[in-house]
């Protein structure tokens, strides 16, 4: 029987009123659910899980009542798939296509993409929402007193093969509820070759792409496993029905298998929501940020932290991890979606704020470098280097895959950055299984060979140069002895004596000889740092660089010599990509200035865009979407800025400052040492919580005075506000 509907999407009203209590009913009484996949039936008797206590939905829910533009959707994601929500689109982590610099990431045509498109009853209310507390898109539609429709789309944290949609539908009403479905696929792709069948029930999409990235090499196979998505499904009156549509993914099929099994199985004994969700909150009880007096800001932490962490596997028992792209994974067959390839972005835009919150989590990303370490000796090698020399971008191989040649030429301070983040981590983790068994230390070891080998002697001076390379600022090359490049050259060097002193491995002393004598440009006369030799005041620049030595670098040199490279270099920085404005709002606030960060804190807040809080480089919405190079920047702004977070050898530093237009800021979970610990900061004190116990026994130390106190597990100190040091006793 071929029913007619009368209730469109397209005439939803807009203006929507708040539910009448007449349809509230508890969530946690149980009723008699109708779990249905395809033929699959089963019925339960179904208790909703209470939202997570420690979280408050008005600021970890972010909802419109108007359906947004899809340029606006936020994605979903688990580190090894992800898509936007309802896009045509869906992407594998490391599965690219195409030769050498225009390799991409391989577009899979998303089974994922379900949509309601008809109603039987007229719908009085909708909600459109991303539930960042526990890792979901939702959709909500509902008459008033009769019937409420839910779709939720998620990627499954711990069965990372798996996207998930789920539509719920509790019929309280006296008639049948009919919906109407679609499924967008989108086009034929044009990155993989398709042989679609359809067996025992399940569309299975069996892929392979076209073009390797590096010649003669194999094409890499995936497949897709999917629910088949019927015109329409009906629940009867008084009945309650979850129906379930999965995707699962995986360049092996018997895992792809294996996964959606395992997924079917979980929604059978309806646990599938709930032990996604149990991940995502143990991820926010384990590191978080949270703001008082400010709920828009408080809703841009957690939406922030939500497409950062939802980057990164929580396992990676079935392949390595590749990294975190600019754009994210949601995104990356085009240009403006950075293509997808790996690049400095994630050492040292998004890799801090994970460190200080999720130290599991960042040690994924710095181990993506490892496991690319034999493709960095490669490229040192063929470039008449020694040691490892990391490409611009890489992408599946970890070769160069940069898009032109001046990049792959000039771009060198990669190696650095990585360094950099190497330097780090083991800092605020002394990993030494991670240094003594699982690479680490060699990277290091190769990173500073790289550089004393790109170094030019200059014997009139006794000191080490960099020439012919571009910096941060790629407005200007190939320039000599750029002043970031030598400095992270520097503390490349420097770091093989620290890091396998740990480890009790001997390392080259030409390492630290050549990084004293590194030289580094500085106008003695006015107290300031050129970008590079010869560059004139004045000079526009074309992001943040020179305002770097002070944080991330922390290249030690005087306040009046910070304070001249801010305001010389703000005022040539007319436009910039936005973490640009972060690290200027960190250095203004390690001056204690909070007047001068105020403005340019808020400046990053224009490349936000609502109802979801996504970011876009530039701020203009026509750029890279989503971009986490600037939501990198905004936490570390947070964290590294305003909480004043600094990562010595021997301590960990906070001098925390206010955030504008709030009452508290809390930074929940940081880690150190093994550790974790929570500091709570208000106008006036600060207050610390060990909540588990370090490798050794912690105490703070305060600064101006010298107070020292033991800290235990569960016992809060208080202070006045002021800058202190986390250190081992």
């Amino acid at each position: 029987m071929k029913v007619i509907y009368i209730w469109t999407t397209a005439c939803l009203t807009l203006a929507l009123v708040p539910c009448s209590n007449a349809f509230v009913r508890d969530r946690r009484v149980p009723r008699l659910v109708n779990l249905i996949h395809g033929d699959m039936r089963k019925t339960v008797r179904e208790v909703s899980a209470p939202y997570p206590e420690f979280l408050d939905p008005e600021v970890t829910v972010l909802s419109s009542n108007i359906r947004p533009d899809p340029s606006t959707m936020p994605s979903i994601g688990n580190g090894h798939v992800a898509t936007v929500t309802h896009s045509d689109t869906m992407y594998v982590d490391g599965l690219y296509n195409g030769r050498n610099s225009t390799t991409h990431r391989a577009r899979l045509r998303s089974s994922a993409s379900i949509n309601i498109t008809q109603f039987s009853f007229p719908v009085d209310t909708q909600k459109y929402s991303l539930d960042v507390g526990r890792g979901m898109y939702i959709e909500e539609y509902s008459q008033e007193g009769k019937v409420k429709v839910e779709l939720k789309m998620y990627a499954h944290q711990w069965m990372n093969r798996l996207l998930v949609t789920e539509i719920s539908v509790i019929n309280d009403g006296g008639q049948p509820v009919y919906l109407n479905l679609s499924q967008t696929l989108g086009p034929v792709s044009r990155d993989v070759t398709v042989n679609t069948t359809h067996s025992n029930g399940y569309r299975v999409d069996l892929e392979i792409t076209k073009e390797t990235e590096v010649e003669g090499a194999d094409t890499v196979p995936v497949m897709a496993l999917s629910t088949p998505v019927p015109e329409s499904i009906t629940v009867g009156p008084s009945e309650a029905s979850r129906h379930l549509f999965l995707t699962s993914v995986g360049q092996n099929p018997l895992i792809a298998m294996d996964f959606f099994g395992t997924g079917l199985s979980y929604f059978m004994n309806g646990t599938m929501e709930s032990s996604h969700v149990n991940h995502w909150a143990n991820m926010w009880r384990n590191g978080r940020i949270d703001i008082g007096g400010n709920k828009d800001l408080s809703r841009l932490n957690y939406a922030s932290l939500y497409y950062l962490l939802s980057e990164i596997p929580q396992y990676e028992s079935y392949g390595p991890f590749y990294g975190i792209s600019a754009g994210g994974l949601g995104y990356g067959d085009k240009h403006n979606d950075y293509k997808g390839h790996v690049s400095w972005d994630q050492d040292t835009w998004m890799f801090p704020p994970v460190l200080a919150l999720h130290s599991d989590k960042a040690k994924k990303i710095v181990k993506t470098r490892i496991t690319k370490h034999s493709a960095a000796k490669q490229l040192a090698q063929s470039m008449g280097y020694k040691g490892a020399m990391f490409p611009w971008e890489s992408a599946y191989s970890g070769r160069n895959v940069c898009p032109t040649a001046d990049c792959l030429n000039y771009q060198h301070h990669i190696s650095g950055d990585i360094a950099l983040a190497f330097q780090q981590y083991v800092m605020m983790t002394r990993d030494t299984h991670f240094l003594d068994s699982e690479g680490a230390a060699d990277v290091i070891t190769d990173i500073a060979s790289f550089w004393m080998s790109r170094m030019s002697h200059n014997q009139e001076t006794d000191q080490y140069e960099i020439h012919g390379v571009m910096g941060p600022d790629k407005s200007h090359y190939p320039v000599n002895n750029s002043v970031y490049t030598n400095s992270v050259a520097k503390i490349s060097l420097l770091l093989p004596k620290y890091a396998l002193s740990l480890i009790n491995r001997t390392v080259d002393p030409m390492f630290e000889e050549t990084a004293l004598k590194t030289y580094i440009p500085f106008d003695d006369a006015g107290k300031w740092h050129p970008e590079f030799d010869g560059y004139q005041l004045g000079t526009t620049v074309q992001q943040a660089d020179v305002v770097l030595l002070g944080f991330p670098l922390m290249f030690e040199h005087t306040k009046e010599t910070r304070m001249n490279d801010l305001q010389i270099y703000e005022k040539v920085t007319p436009t910039a990509p936005v973490m640009t404005w972060a690290m200027f709002a960190i250095g203004w606030l390690e001056l204690n200035n909070t007047s001068k960060a105020e403005p340019l804190f808020n400046k990053q807040l224009q490349n936000v865009i609502p109802p979801f809080n996504i970011w876009s480089n530039p701020s203009d919405s026509k750029g890279g979407q989503n971009f986490l190079t600037g939501i990198g920047g905004y936490l570390q702004s947070l964290i590294y800025g305003y909480g004043g977070f600094r990562i010595f050898q021997d301590r960990l530093q906070l001098n925390p400052a206010m955030i504008p237009n709030t009452t508290s800021f809390n930074l929940t979970g940081i880690d150190y040492l093994g550790g974790s610990f929570d500091f709570n900061f208000s106008d006036n004190y600060m207050q610390i919580n060990q909540t588990s116990s370090a490798a050794e026994d912690m105490k703070i130390v305060i600064s101006s005075n010298g107070q020292t106190e033991t800290l235990h597990v569960g016992t809060v100190v208080q202070y006045p506000r002021c800058k202190a040091y986390l250190m081992p006793v």
